[in-house]
Order: structure tokens, then sequence, then C-alpha cells
């Protein structure tokens, strides 16, 4: 039964050096969790200590487990992105000199989706929930990090490679982890307090953040991974950019 497994995962995988993929696989999860730490520390410190119910709330205790669950998540994520992508067509992470040719195009609509997240969302948001735009400057500064690594390698490399091979489309698989990332973003209103209505806010939410992560997963599935790594990494520099302004 073993041997048979195993031939059966050899032939999913198509020869793909599995030493090769976990060395790589480490370096994209400890990358992440390292990026990850500030906006963790962020949400548990400076938000979870004043929503605290019990004085036996332990947030070193808490951030420790998520970054342990963190690192194993992005580690298998990682994995399962490297291991699958070429069963399934997808670029894996892309051509490297292709992705400088293509860097002003796609900071160019990087910067567009920006603005019109921060006049269409961010300006009103900014009024019901200031908590959420922290001027920590280790967080501000980690955040577009923790974007283009934690999201992009769990979101695209993983959910998109899979969903892609289940519904044997690339289309159908972007939309559908597009509608996934976007429902998944109403714990964040949960987190905060912030009650869920049909309401300007979170329709215009939830709308942005489709369109986002469509956009990210159209690049992952036809440049690679390091392209809508770049742009997440963008998207994640509204922050830093709204601090600026304010």
């Amino acid at each position: 039964m073993y041997l048979k497994l195993q031939k059966a995962f050899a032939a999913m995988i198509r020869g793909t050096d599995m030493h090769g993929v976990l060395a790589k696989s480490l370096v994209l999860a400890i990358s992440s969790t390292l990026c990850t730490l500030p906006y963790f520390h962020y949400l548990i410190f400076e938000i979870s200590l004043k929503q605290r119910l019990s004085e036996s709330f332990n947030p070193l205790n808490l951030l420790l487990t998520q970054l342990l669950i963190l690192f194993i998540l992005t580690l298998l994520s990682a994995m399962i992105g490297f291991s699958f992508a070429n069963r399934y067509e997808l670029p894996v992470l892309g051509d490297p000199r292709g992705l400088m040719a293509s860097l002003p195009l796609v900071s160019g609509r990087g910067a567009l989706m920006i603005i019109f997240s921060y006049f269409l969302f961010d300006r009103y948001f900014l009024k019901i929930s200031p908590v959420s735009y922290p001027m920590d400057p280790i967080f501000l500064l980690s955040y577009p990090f923790k974007r283009a690594f934690t999201d992009e390698v769990i979101l695209r490399f993983c959910l998109v490679t899979i969903a892609v091979g289940l519904l044997k489309s690339k289309t159908a698989g972007i939309i559908l982890v597009s509608v996934f990332a976007s429902i998944v973003s109403i714990k964040y209103f949960l987190f905060m307090g912030i009650a869920v209505r049909l309401n300007y806010i979170f329709i215009t939410q939830f709308l942005l953040g489709f369109s986002a992560n469509l956009f990210l997963g159209y690049l992952f599935v036809t440049r690679g991974l390091l392209y809508s790594m770049c742009l997440g990494f963008l998207f994640g520099m509204k922050y830093l950019i709204i601090s600026l302004l304010l």
C-alpha cells in the first residue's frame, strides 16, 4: 500500500525534486513568518489587549502560537505550489528577467488600484476604525512584505493551484479563490468589533477585495508568483502612503 501511494504521489508531482521543494518552501515559510510578526504583534498587543475578556489572556503565548501555525501553513502552502504548479501548467515563480521589464506596468496598475481603494473605501473606513491604520513605523514597513510573502504564498501559490487542479480551469480557480478571500475578510470586521451589514462600507470592501484578488490571481497563473508578490507588495504600501498623508 505504501509503495502504491508513493508511486501515485510521484506521478502527481511529475518527478519534482522534493529536496529542492522543501528547501525553497522553508525559505518562503521563514520569510512569511518573520514578515508577519509585526502584524500579529499589533493585533494581539495593541488591539486584543484592549478587548480581552479575561485576566488569564496571555498575549505572548497567543503570538507564539499564531506564528507557529503560520509557519506550518506557509510551509505546506509553498510545498503544494512547488510540487503541483507544473502539473497544472502554472508558471511557478515566473521569469525574473521578464519581471524587471514588467515592473512599470505592474506598478502603474497597482498605484491606480491603491488610489481607487483610498477614495472609495479607506477615507470612509478610517473614520469608522482609525485603529485599522496604525502609525507604528515597524508595522508600516513590514506590512507590504507580509502582503507579498504570506498572502501570496497561501492564497495564490497554494489555493489557486489547488483550485485550478480541482476545477480544471485557471479562470474558475482564480474566481473561486477571489470569492473565498473576499469572504474571509469579513473576519477582520468581526475582530475589530464592526457589525457586518449590507452597507456601502461592507459592499465596497468586498468588491475591492474581489477585484484585487482577481488581478493577483491572473498575474500568478499567467506570469508566476514573483509577479503577484510584487503587486501584493504595492498593495501593502497603501497603509504607509495613507500614514504619510494624514
